[in-house]
């Protein structure tokens, strides 16, 4: 049985790439790639490293 991921994706449907980076969400495009199949822990890491990419907002583009 699948357990569904407790973490959601910073997808926000704005799919545009620049330098390899989307521009909706702030994740590399392996990380677009490979984000059905990262663990739990690499999904933090995931997110973590977006906050490092927009330091004024949150991954879901909320100011901080």
């Amino acid at each position: 049985m699948l357990r569904k991921s407790t973490i959601k994706s910073p997808c926000i449907d704005v799919c545009i790439q620049r330098e390899g980076i989307c521009t909706g969400c702030l994740r590399t495009t392996e990380e677009v790639a490979q984000w059905e199949s990262y663990s739990e822990s690499q999904k933090a890491e995931v997110l973590e490293n977006i906050k490092k990419r927009r330091p004024t907002q949150d991954y879901y583009g909320n100011p901080q």
